[in-house]
């Protein structure tokens, strides 16, 4: 079974992509929803997080459960590189542990391990194919800010962790510019095909 990389900046359109190959019946494997459930879940990286981060990264919501102060989590990380690498330290041998116990379970000629930060994390590595999605920094940056209701300089700090479009390019297979939906979901189906036959 093949293993083909998603990824993209911040914003690019990786989640659109995503549900498209699912619709075409494709094993598609979210690490950043996996990195959250983990994040909220798992005793051994809650206690890693609370170590590294302070007590302040967990809140008990109205029902007395242990929820991530994501807020704060974020304010703390992306503010300070060396905390940042560290917890994912924490989270990307979780997340590929979960990965690799995923796969076991799938049965088709290949899955997609959809992560923003493919490369960064060296998950690139585990991948035999690699699908880049593209769209312009000001697009992605609008983007952004109306999902996540959050201003244009939190948005460009998160940028500056990622790699750069140029340095994505040249380890991607496949890439697909993110400007018109219809003409994305054919993109796909012509790469869905391809990785089918490979």
């Amino acid at each position: 079974m093949k293993i083909v990389g998603l990824t993209g900046g911040i914003g690019s359109g990786k989640s659109s992509v995503a549900r498209i190959f699912k619709s075409l019946g494709v094993p598609v494997f979210i690490a950043d929803d996996v990195s959250k459930k983990l994040l909220a879940t798992d005793p051994t990286v809650i206690q890693a997080v609370v170590n590294l981060l302070g007590k302040e990264s967990y809140d008990r919501n109205d029902n007395g459960i242990v929820v991530p102060n994501k807020k704060y989590i974020a304010s703390k990380v992306f503010s300070d590189k060396e905390l940042l690498t560290s917890l994912n330290h924490i989270m990307h041998p979780a997340v590929k542990a979960s990965f690799s116990e995923w796969v076991r379970h799938q049965n088709y000629p290949y899955v997609i391990y959809e992560a923003a930060i493919l490369f960064e994390s060296n998950s690139h590595l585990l991948c035999d194919r690699v699908i880049l999605v593209s769209a312009g920094v000001e697009e992605r940056i609008r983007r952004v800010m109306n999902r996540d209701a959050v201003s244009r300089e939190e948005v460009v700090s998160r940028l500056r962790n990622q790699w750069s479009e140029g340095q994505r390019l040249e380890l991607s297979d496949f890439v697909i510019v993110n400007e018109d939906l219809q003409q994305m979901a054919s993109i796909v189906k012509s790469i869905h095909e391809v990785l089918l036959k490979k």
